[in-house]
């Protein structure tokens, strides 16, 4: 049977009205919503940004999606978020953000609590068939509920490619339970979270989606549509349509579709209301923007290139180049993908086990995804640098990064 996802456009900015017509068009929420119900309702607000931004998800989204679960009268109703611990970048306040993005303003309004999940108590879950994690520690507010909402805004991702509904799963994780999937491998961990913390309902805010790098406001793409459905695979599959990114682009996409009790692809959606081909843009990829910051590196990527092999790129690239070895990376060509053909003049790094036709050709750092180390130690080798200082530079990087705002995930 197919999935249904609506596409609903918004006019005369009445988000709510949009949103209404959306989730009634894609089965509702009466069959799922009952009077002995805890719901919880959980935006993406992982960044300090503002509601309407594209960055977070616009709290009018939010207000829309929670006056909607009260007209059902379920037992309970929350608002819950655990937004950024800190990797590469800084943590944050959720706290801070609930407040910034208007969110709590709404739960105020509605009289609806906000829960910080990056402080709530954690539970384990085990993980059947885990990738990286064989057990996932969840948020008790999460793990008591009967039913959650995802309600994410639509973005690029500098990691997975694609942030969207399942993705959004990722902020049910408290406090540095976020930082040991990071460090597993971003991409199997969210694919071990998905596994125990799925998403019963979805609805995107696709009003201000994001691409490139989020930076505001140049990377604001104004769509005007709110996406719904029961399957929050189906609702990611119609959300990177909307931004010219295939499935197979992102990993833990590709990896899910085709699995027991999972669709097979786009084909088994149902689209109703507004056509994607109506709506549909080619977003810019984020690492197309984080490539800019170093130009004269070269990458030859083919049609296999996906989120699990840019995930350690990213920081592989980062990290060679702040050890000092920028212009020895513009010597070197970056193989990834399986492309056709690659036309280098200098040496190469094959990259992923799926470009295993170029093993020879260079240093390779295979599995699928590869791991972050061996990929940085494979781009050190060809490009003359010695990988113990780039891992030095990188682990100092985290660890300073880490003393000088881990405070602020307890607020």
């Amino acid at each position: 049977m197919k999935q249904r996802v609506s596409i609903v456009r918004v006019e005369n900015c009445e988000i709510e009205r949009a949103v209404r017509q959306a989730v009634d068009m894609a089965a509702g929420l009466e069959k799922l919503v009952r009077p002995d119900s805890k719901v919880v309702i959980k935006p993406n607000l992982a960044r300090m940004a503002a509601s309407g931004s594209g960055v977070v998800t616009d709290a009018r989204v939010t207000e829309a999606v929670t006056r909607l679960v009260l007209d059902l009268s379920p037992t309970s109703v929350v608002i819950a978020e655990g937004t950024a611990v800190g990797y590469d970048d800084g943590a944050l306040s959720t706290e801070q953000v609930f407040d910034l993005s208007g969110t709590r303003a709404v739960a105020q309004s509605l009289g609806v609590p906000c829960v910080n999940l990056n402080t709530d108590e954690p539970v384990a879950l085990e993980v059947e068939q885990p990738r990286a994690l064989d057990r996932v520690l969840v948020a008790r507010t999460i793990v008591d509920s009967d039913v959650v909402i995802s309600v994410p805004v639509l973005k690029t991702h500098n990691r997975t490619n694609a942030t969207i509904s399942l993705k959004n799963m990722y902020g049910v994780l408290p406090g540095t339970e976020k930082r040991a999937g990071h460090m597993l491998g971003i991409n199997n961990s969210l694919l071990d979270v998905i596994s125990v913390a799925r998403p019963a309902y979805t609805v995107i805010d696709a009003i201000t989606a994001m691409e490139g790098l989020w930076r505001t406001p140049e990377d604001a793409r104004i769509m005007g549509l709110i996406v719904a459905g029961r399957d929050a695979l189906a609702c990611d599959l119609v959300g990177c349509a909307l931004m010219g990114i295939g499935p197979s682009e992102v990993f833990y996409l590709r990896e899910m579709i085709g699995c027991e009790g999972e669709i097979g692809g786009f084909s088994d959606v149902e689209v109703v209301g507004e056509t994607v081909e109506a709506h549909a843009e080619r977003f810019r990829p984020a690492l197309d923007a984080f490539m800019e910051r170093y130009a004269g590196v070269h990458l030859a990527t083919g049609s296999r290139f996906c989120g699990g092999c840019v995930a350690e790129l990213v920081t592989a690239i980062r990290y060679v180049h702040d050890a000092g070895y920028g212009e020895r990376l513009k010597e070197v060509t970056i193989v990834a993908g399986d492309p056709e053909e690659v036309n280098a003049t200098g040496r190469i790094v094959v990259i992923g086990e799926c470009s295993e036709v170029y093993e020879g050709s260079g240093p390779m750092a295979s599995g699928c995804p590869p791991a972050e180390d061996d990929v940085v130690i494979a781009l050190c080798e060809a490009c003359g640098a010695d990988p113990s200082l780039v891992l030095s530079v990188r682990d100092e990087n985290r660890r300073n990064m880490w003393e000088s705002t881990s405070n602020l995930i307890g607020s």
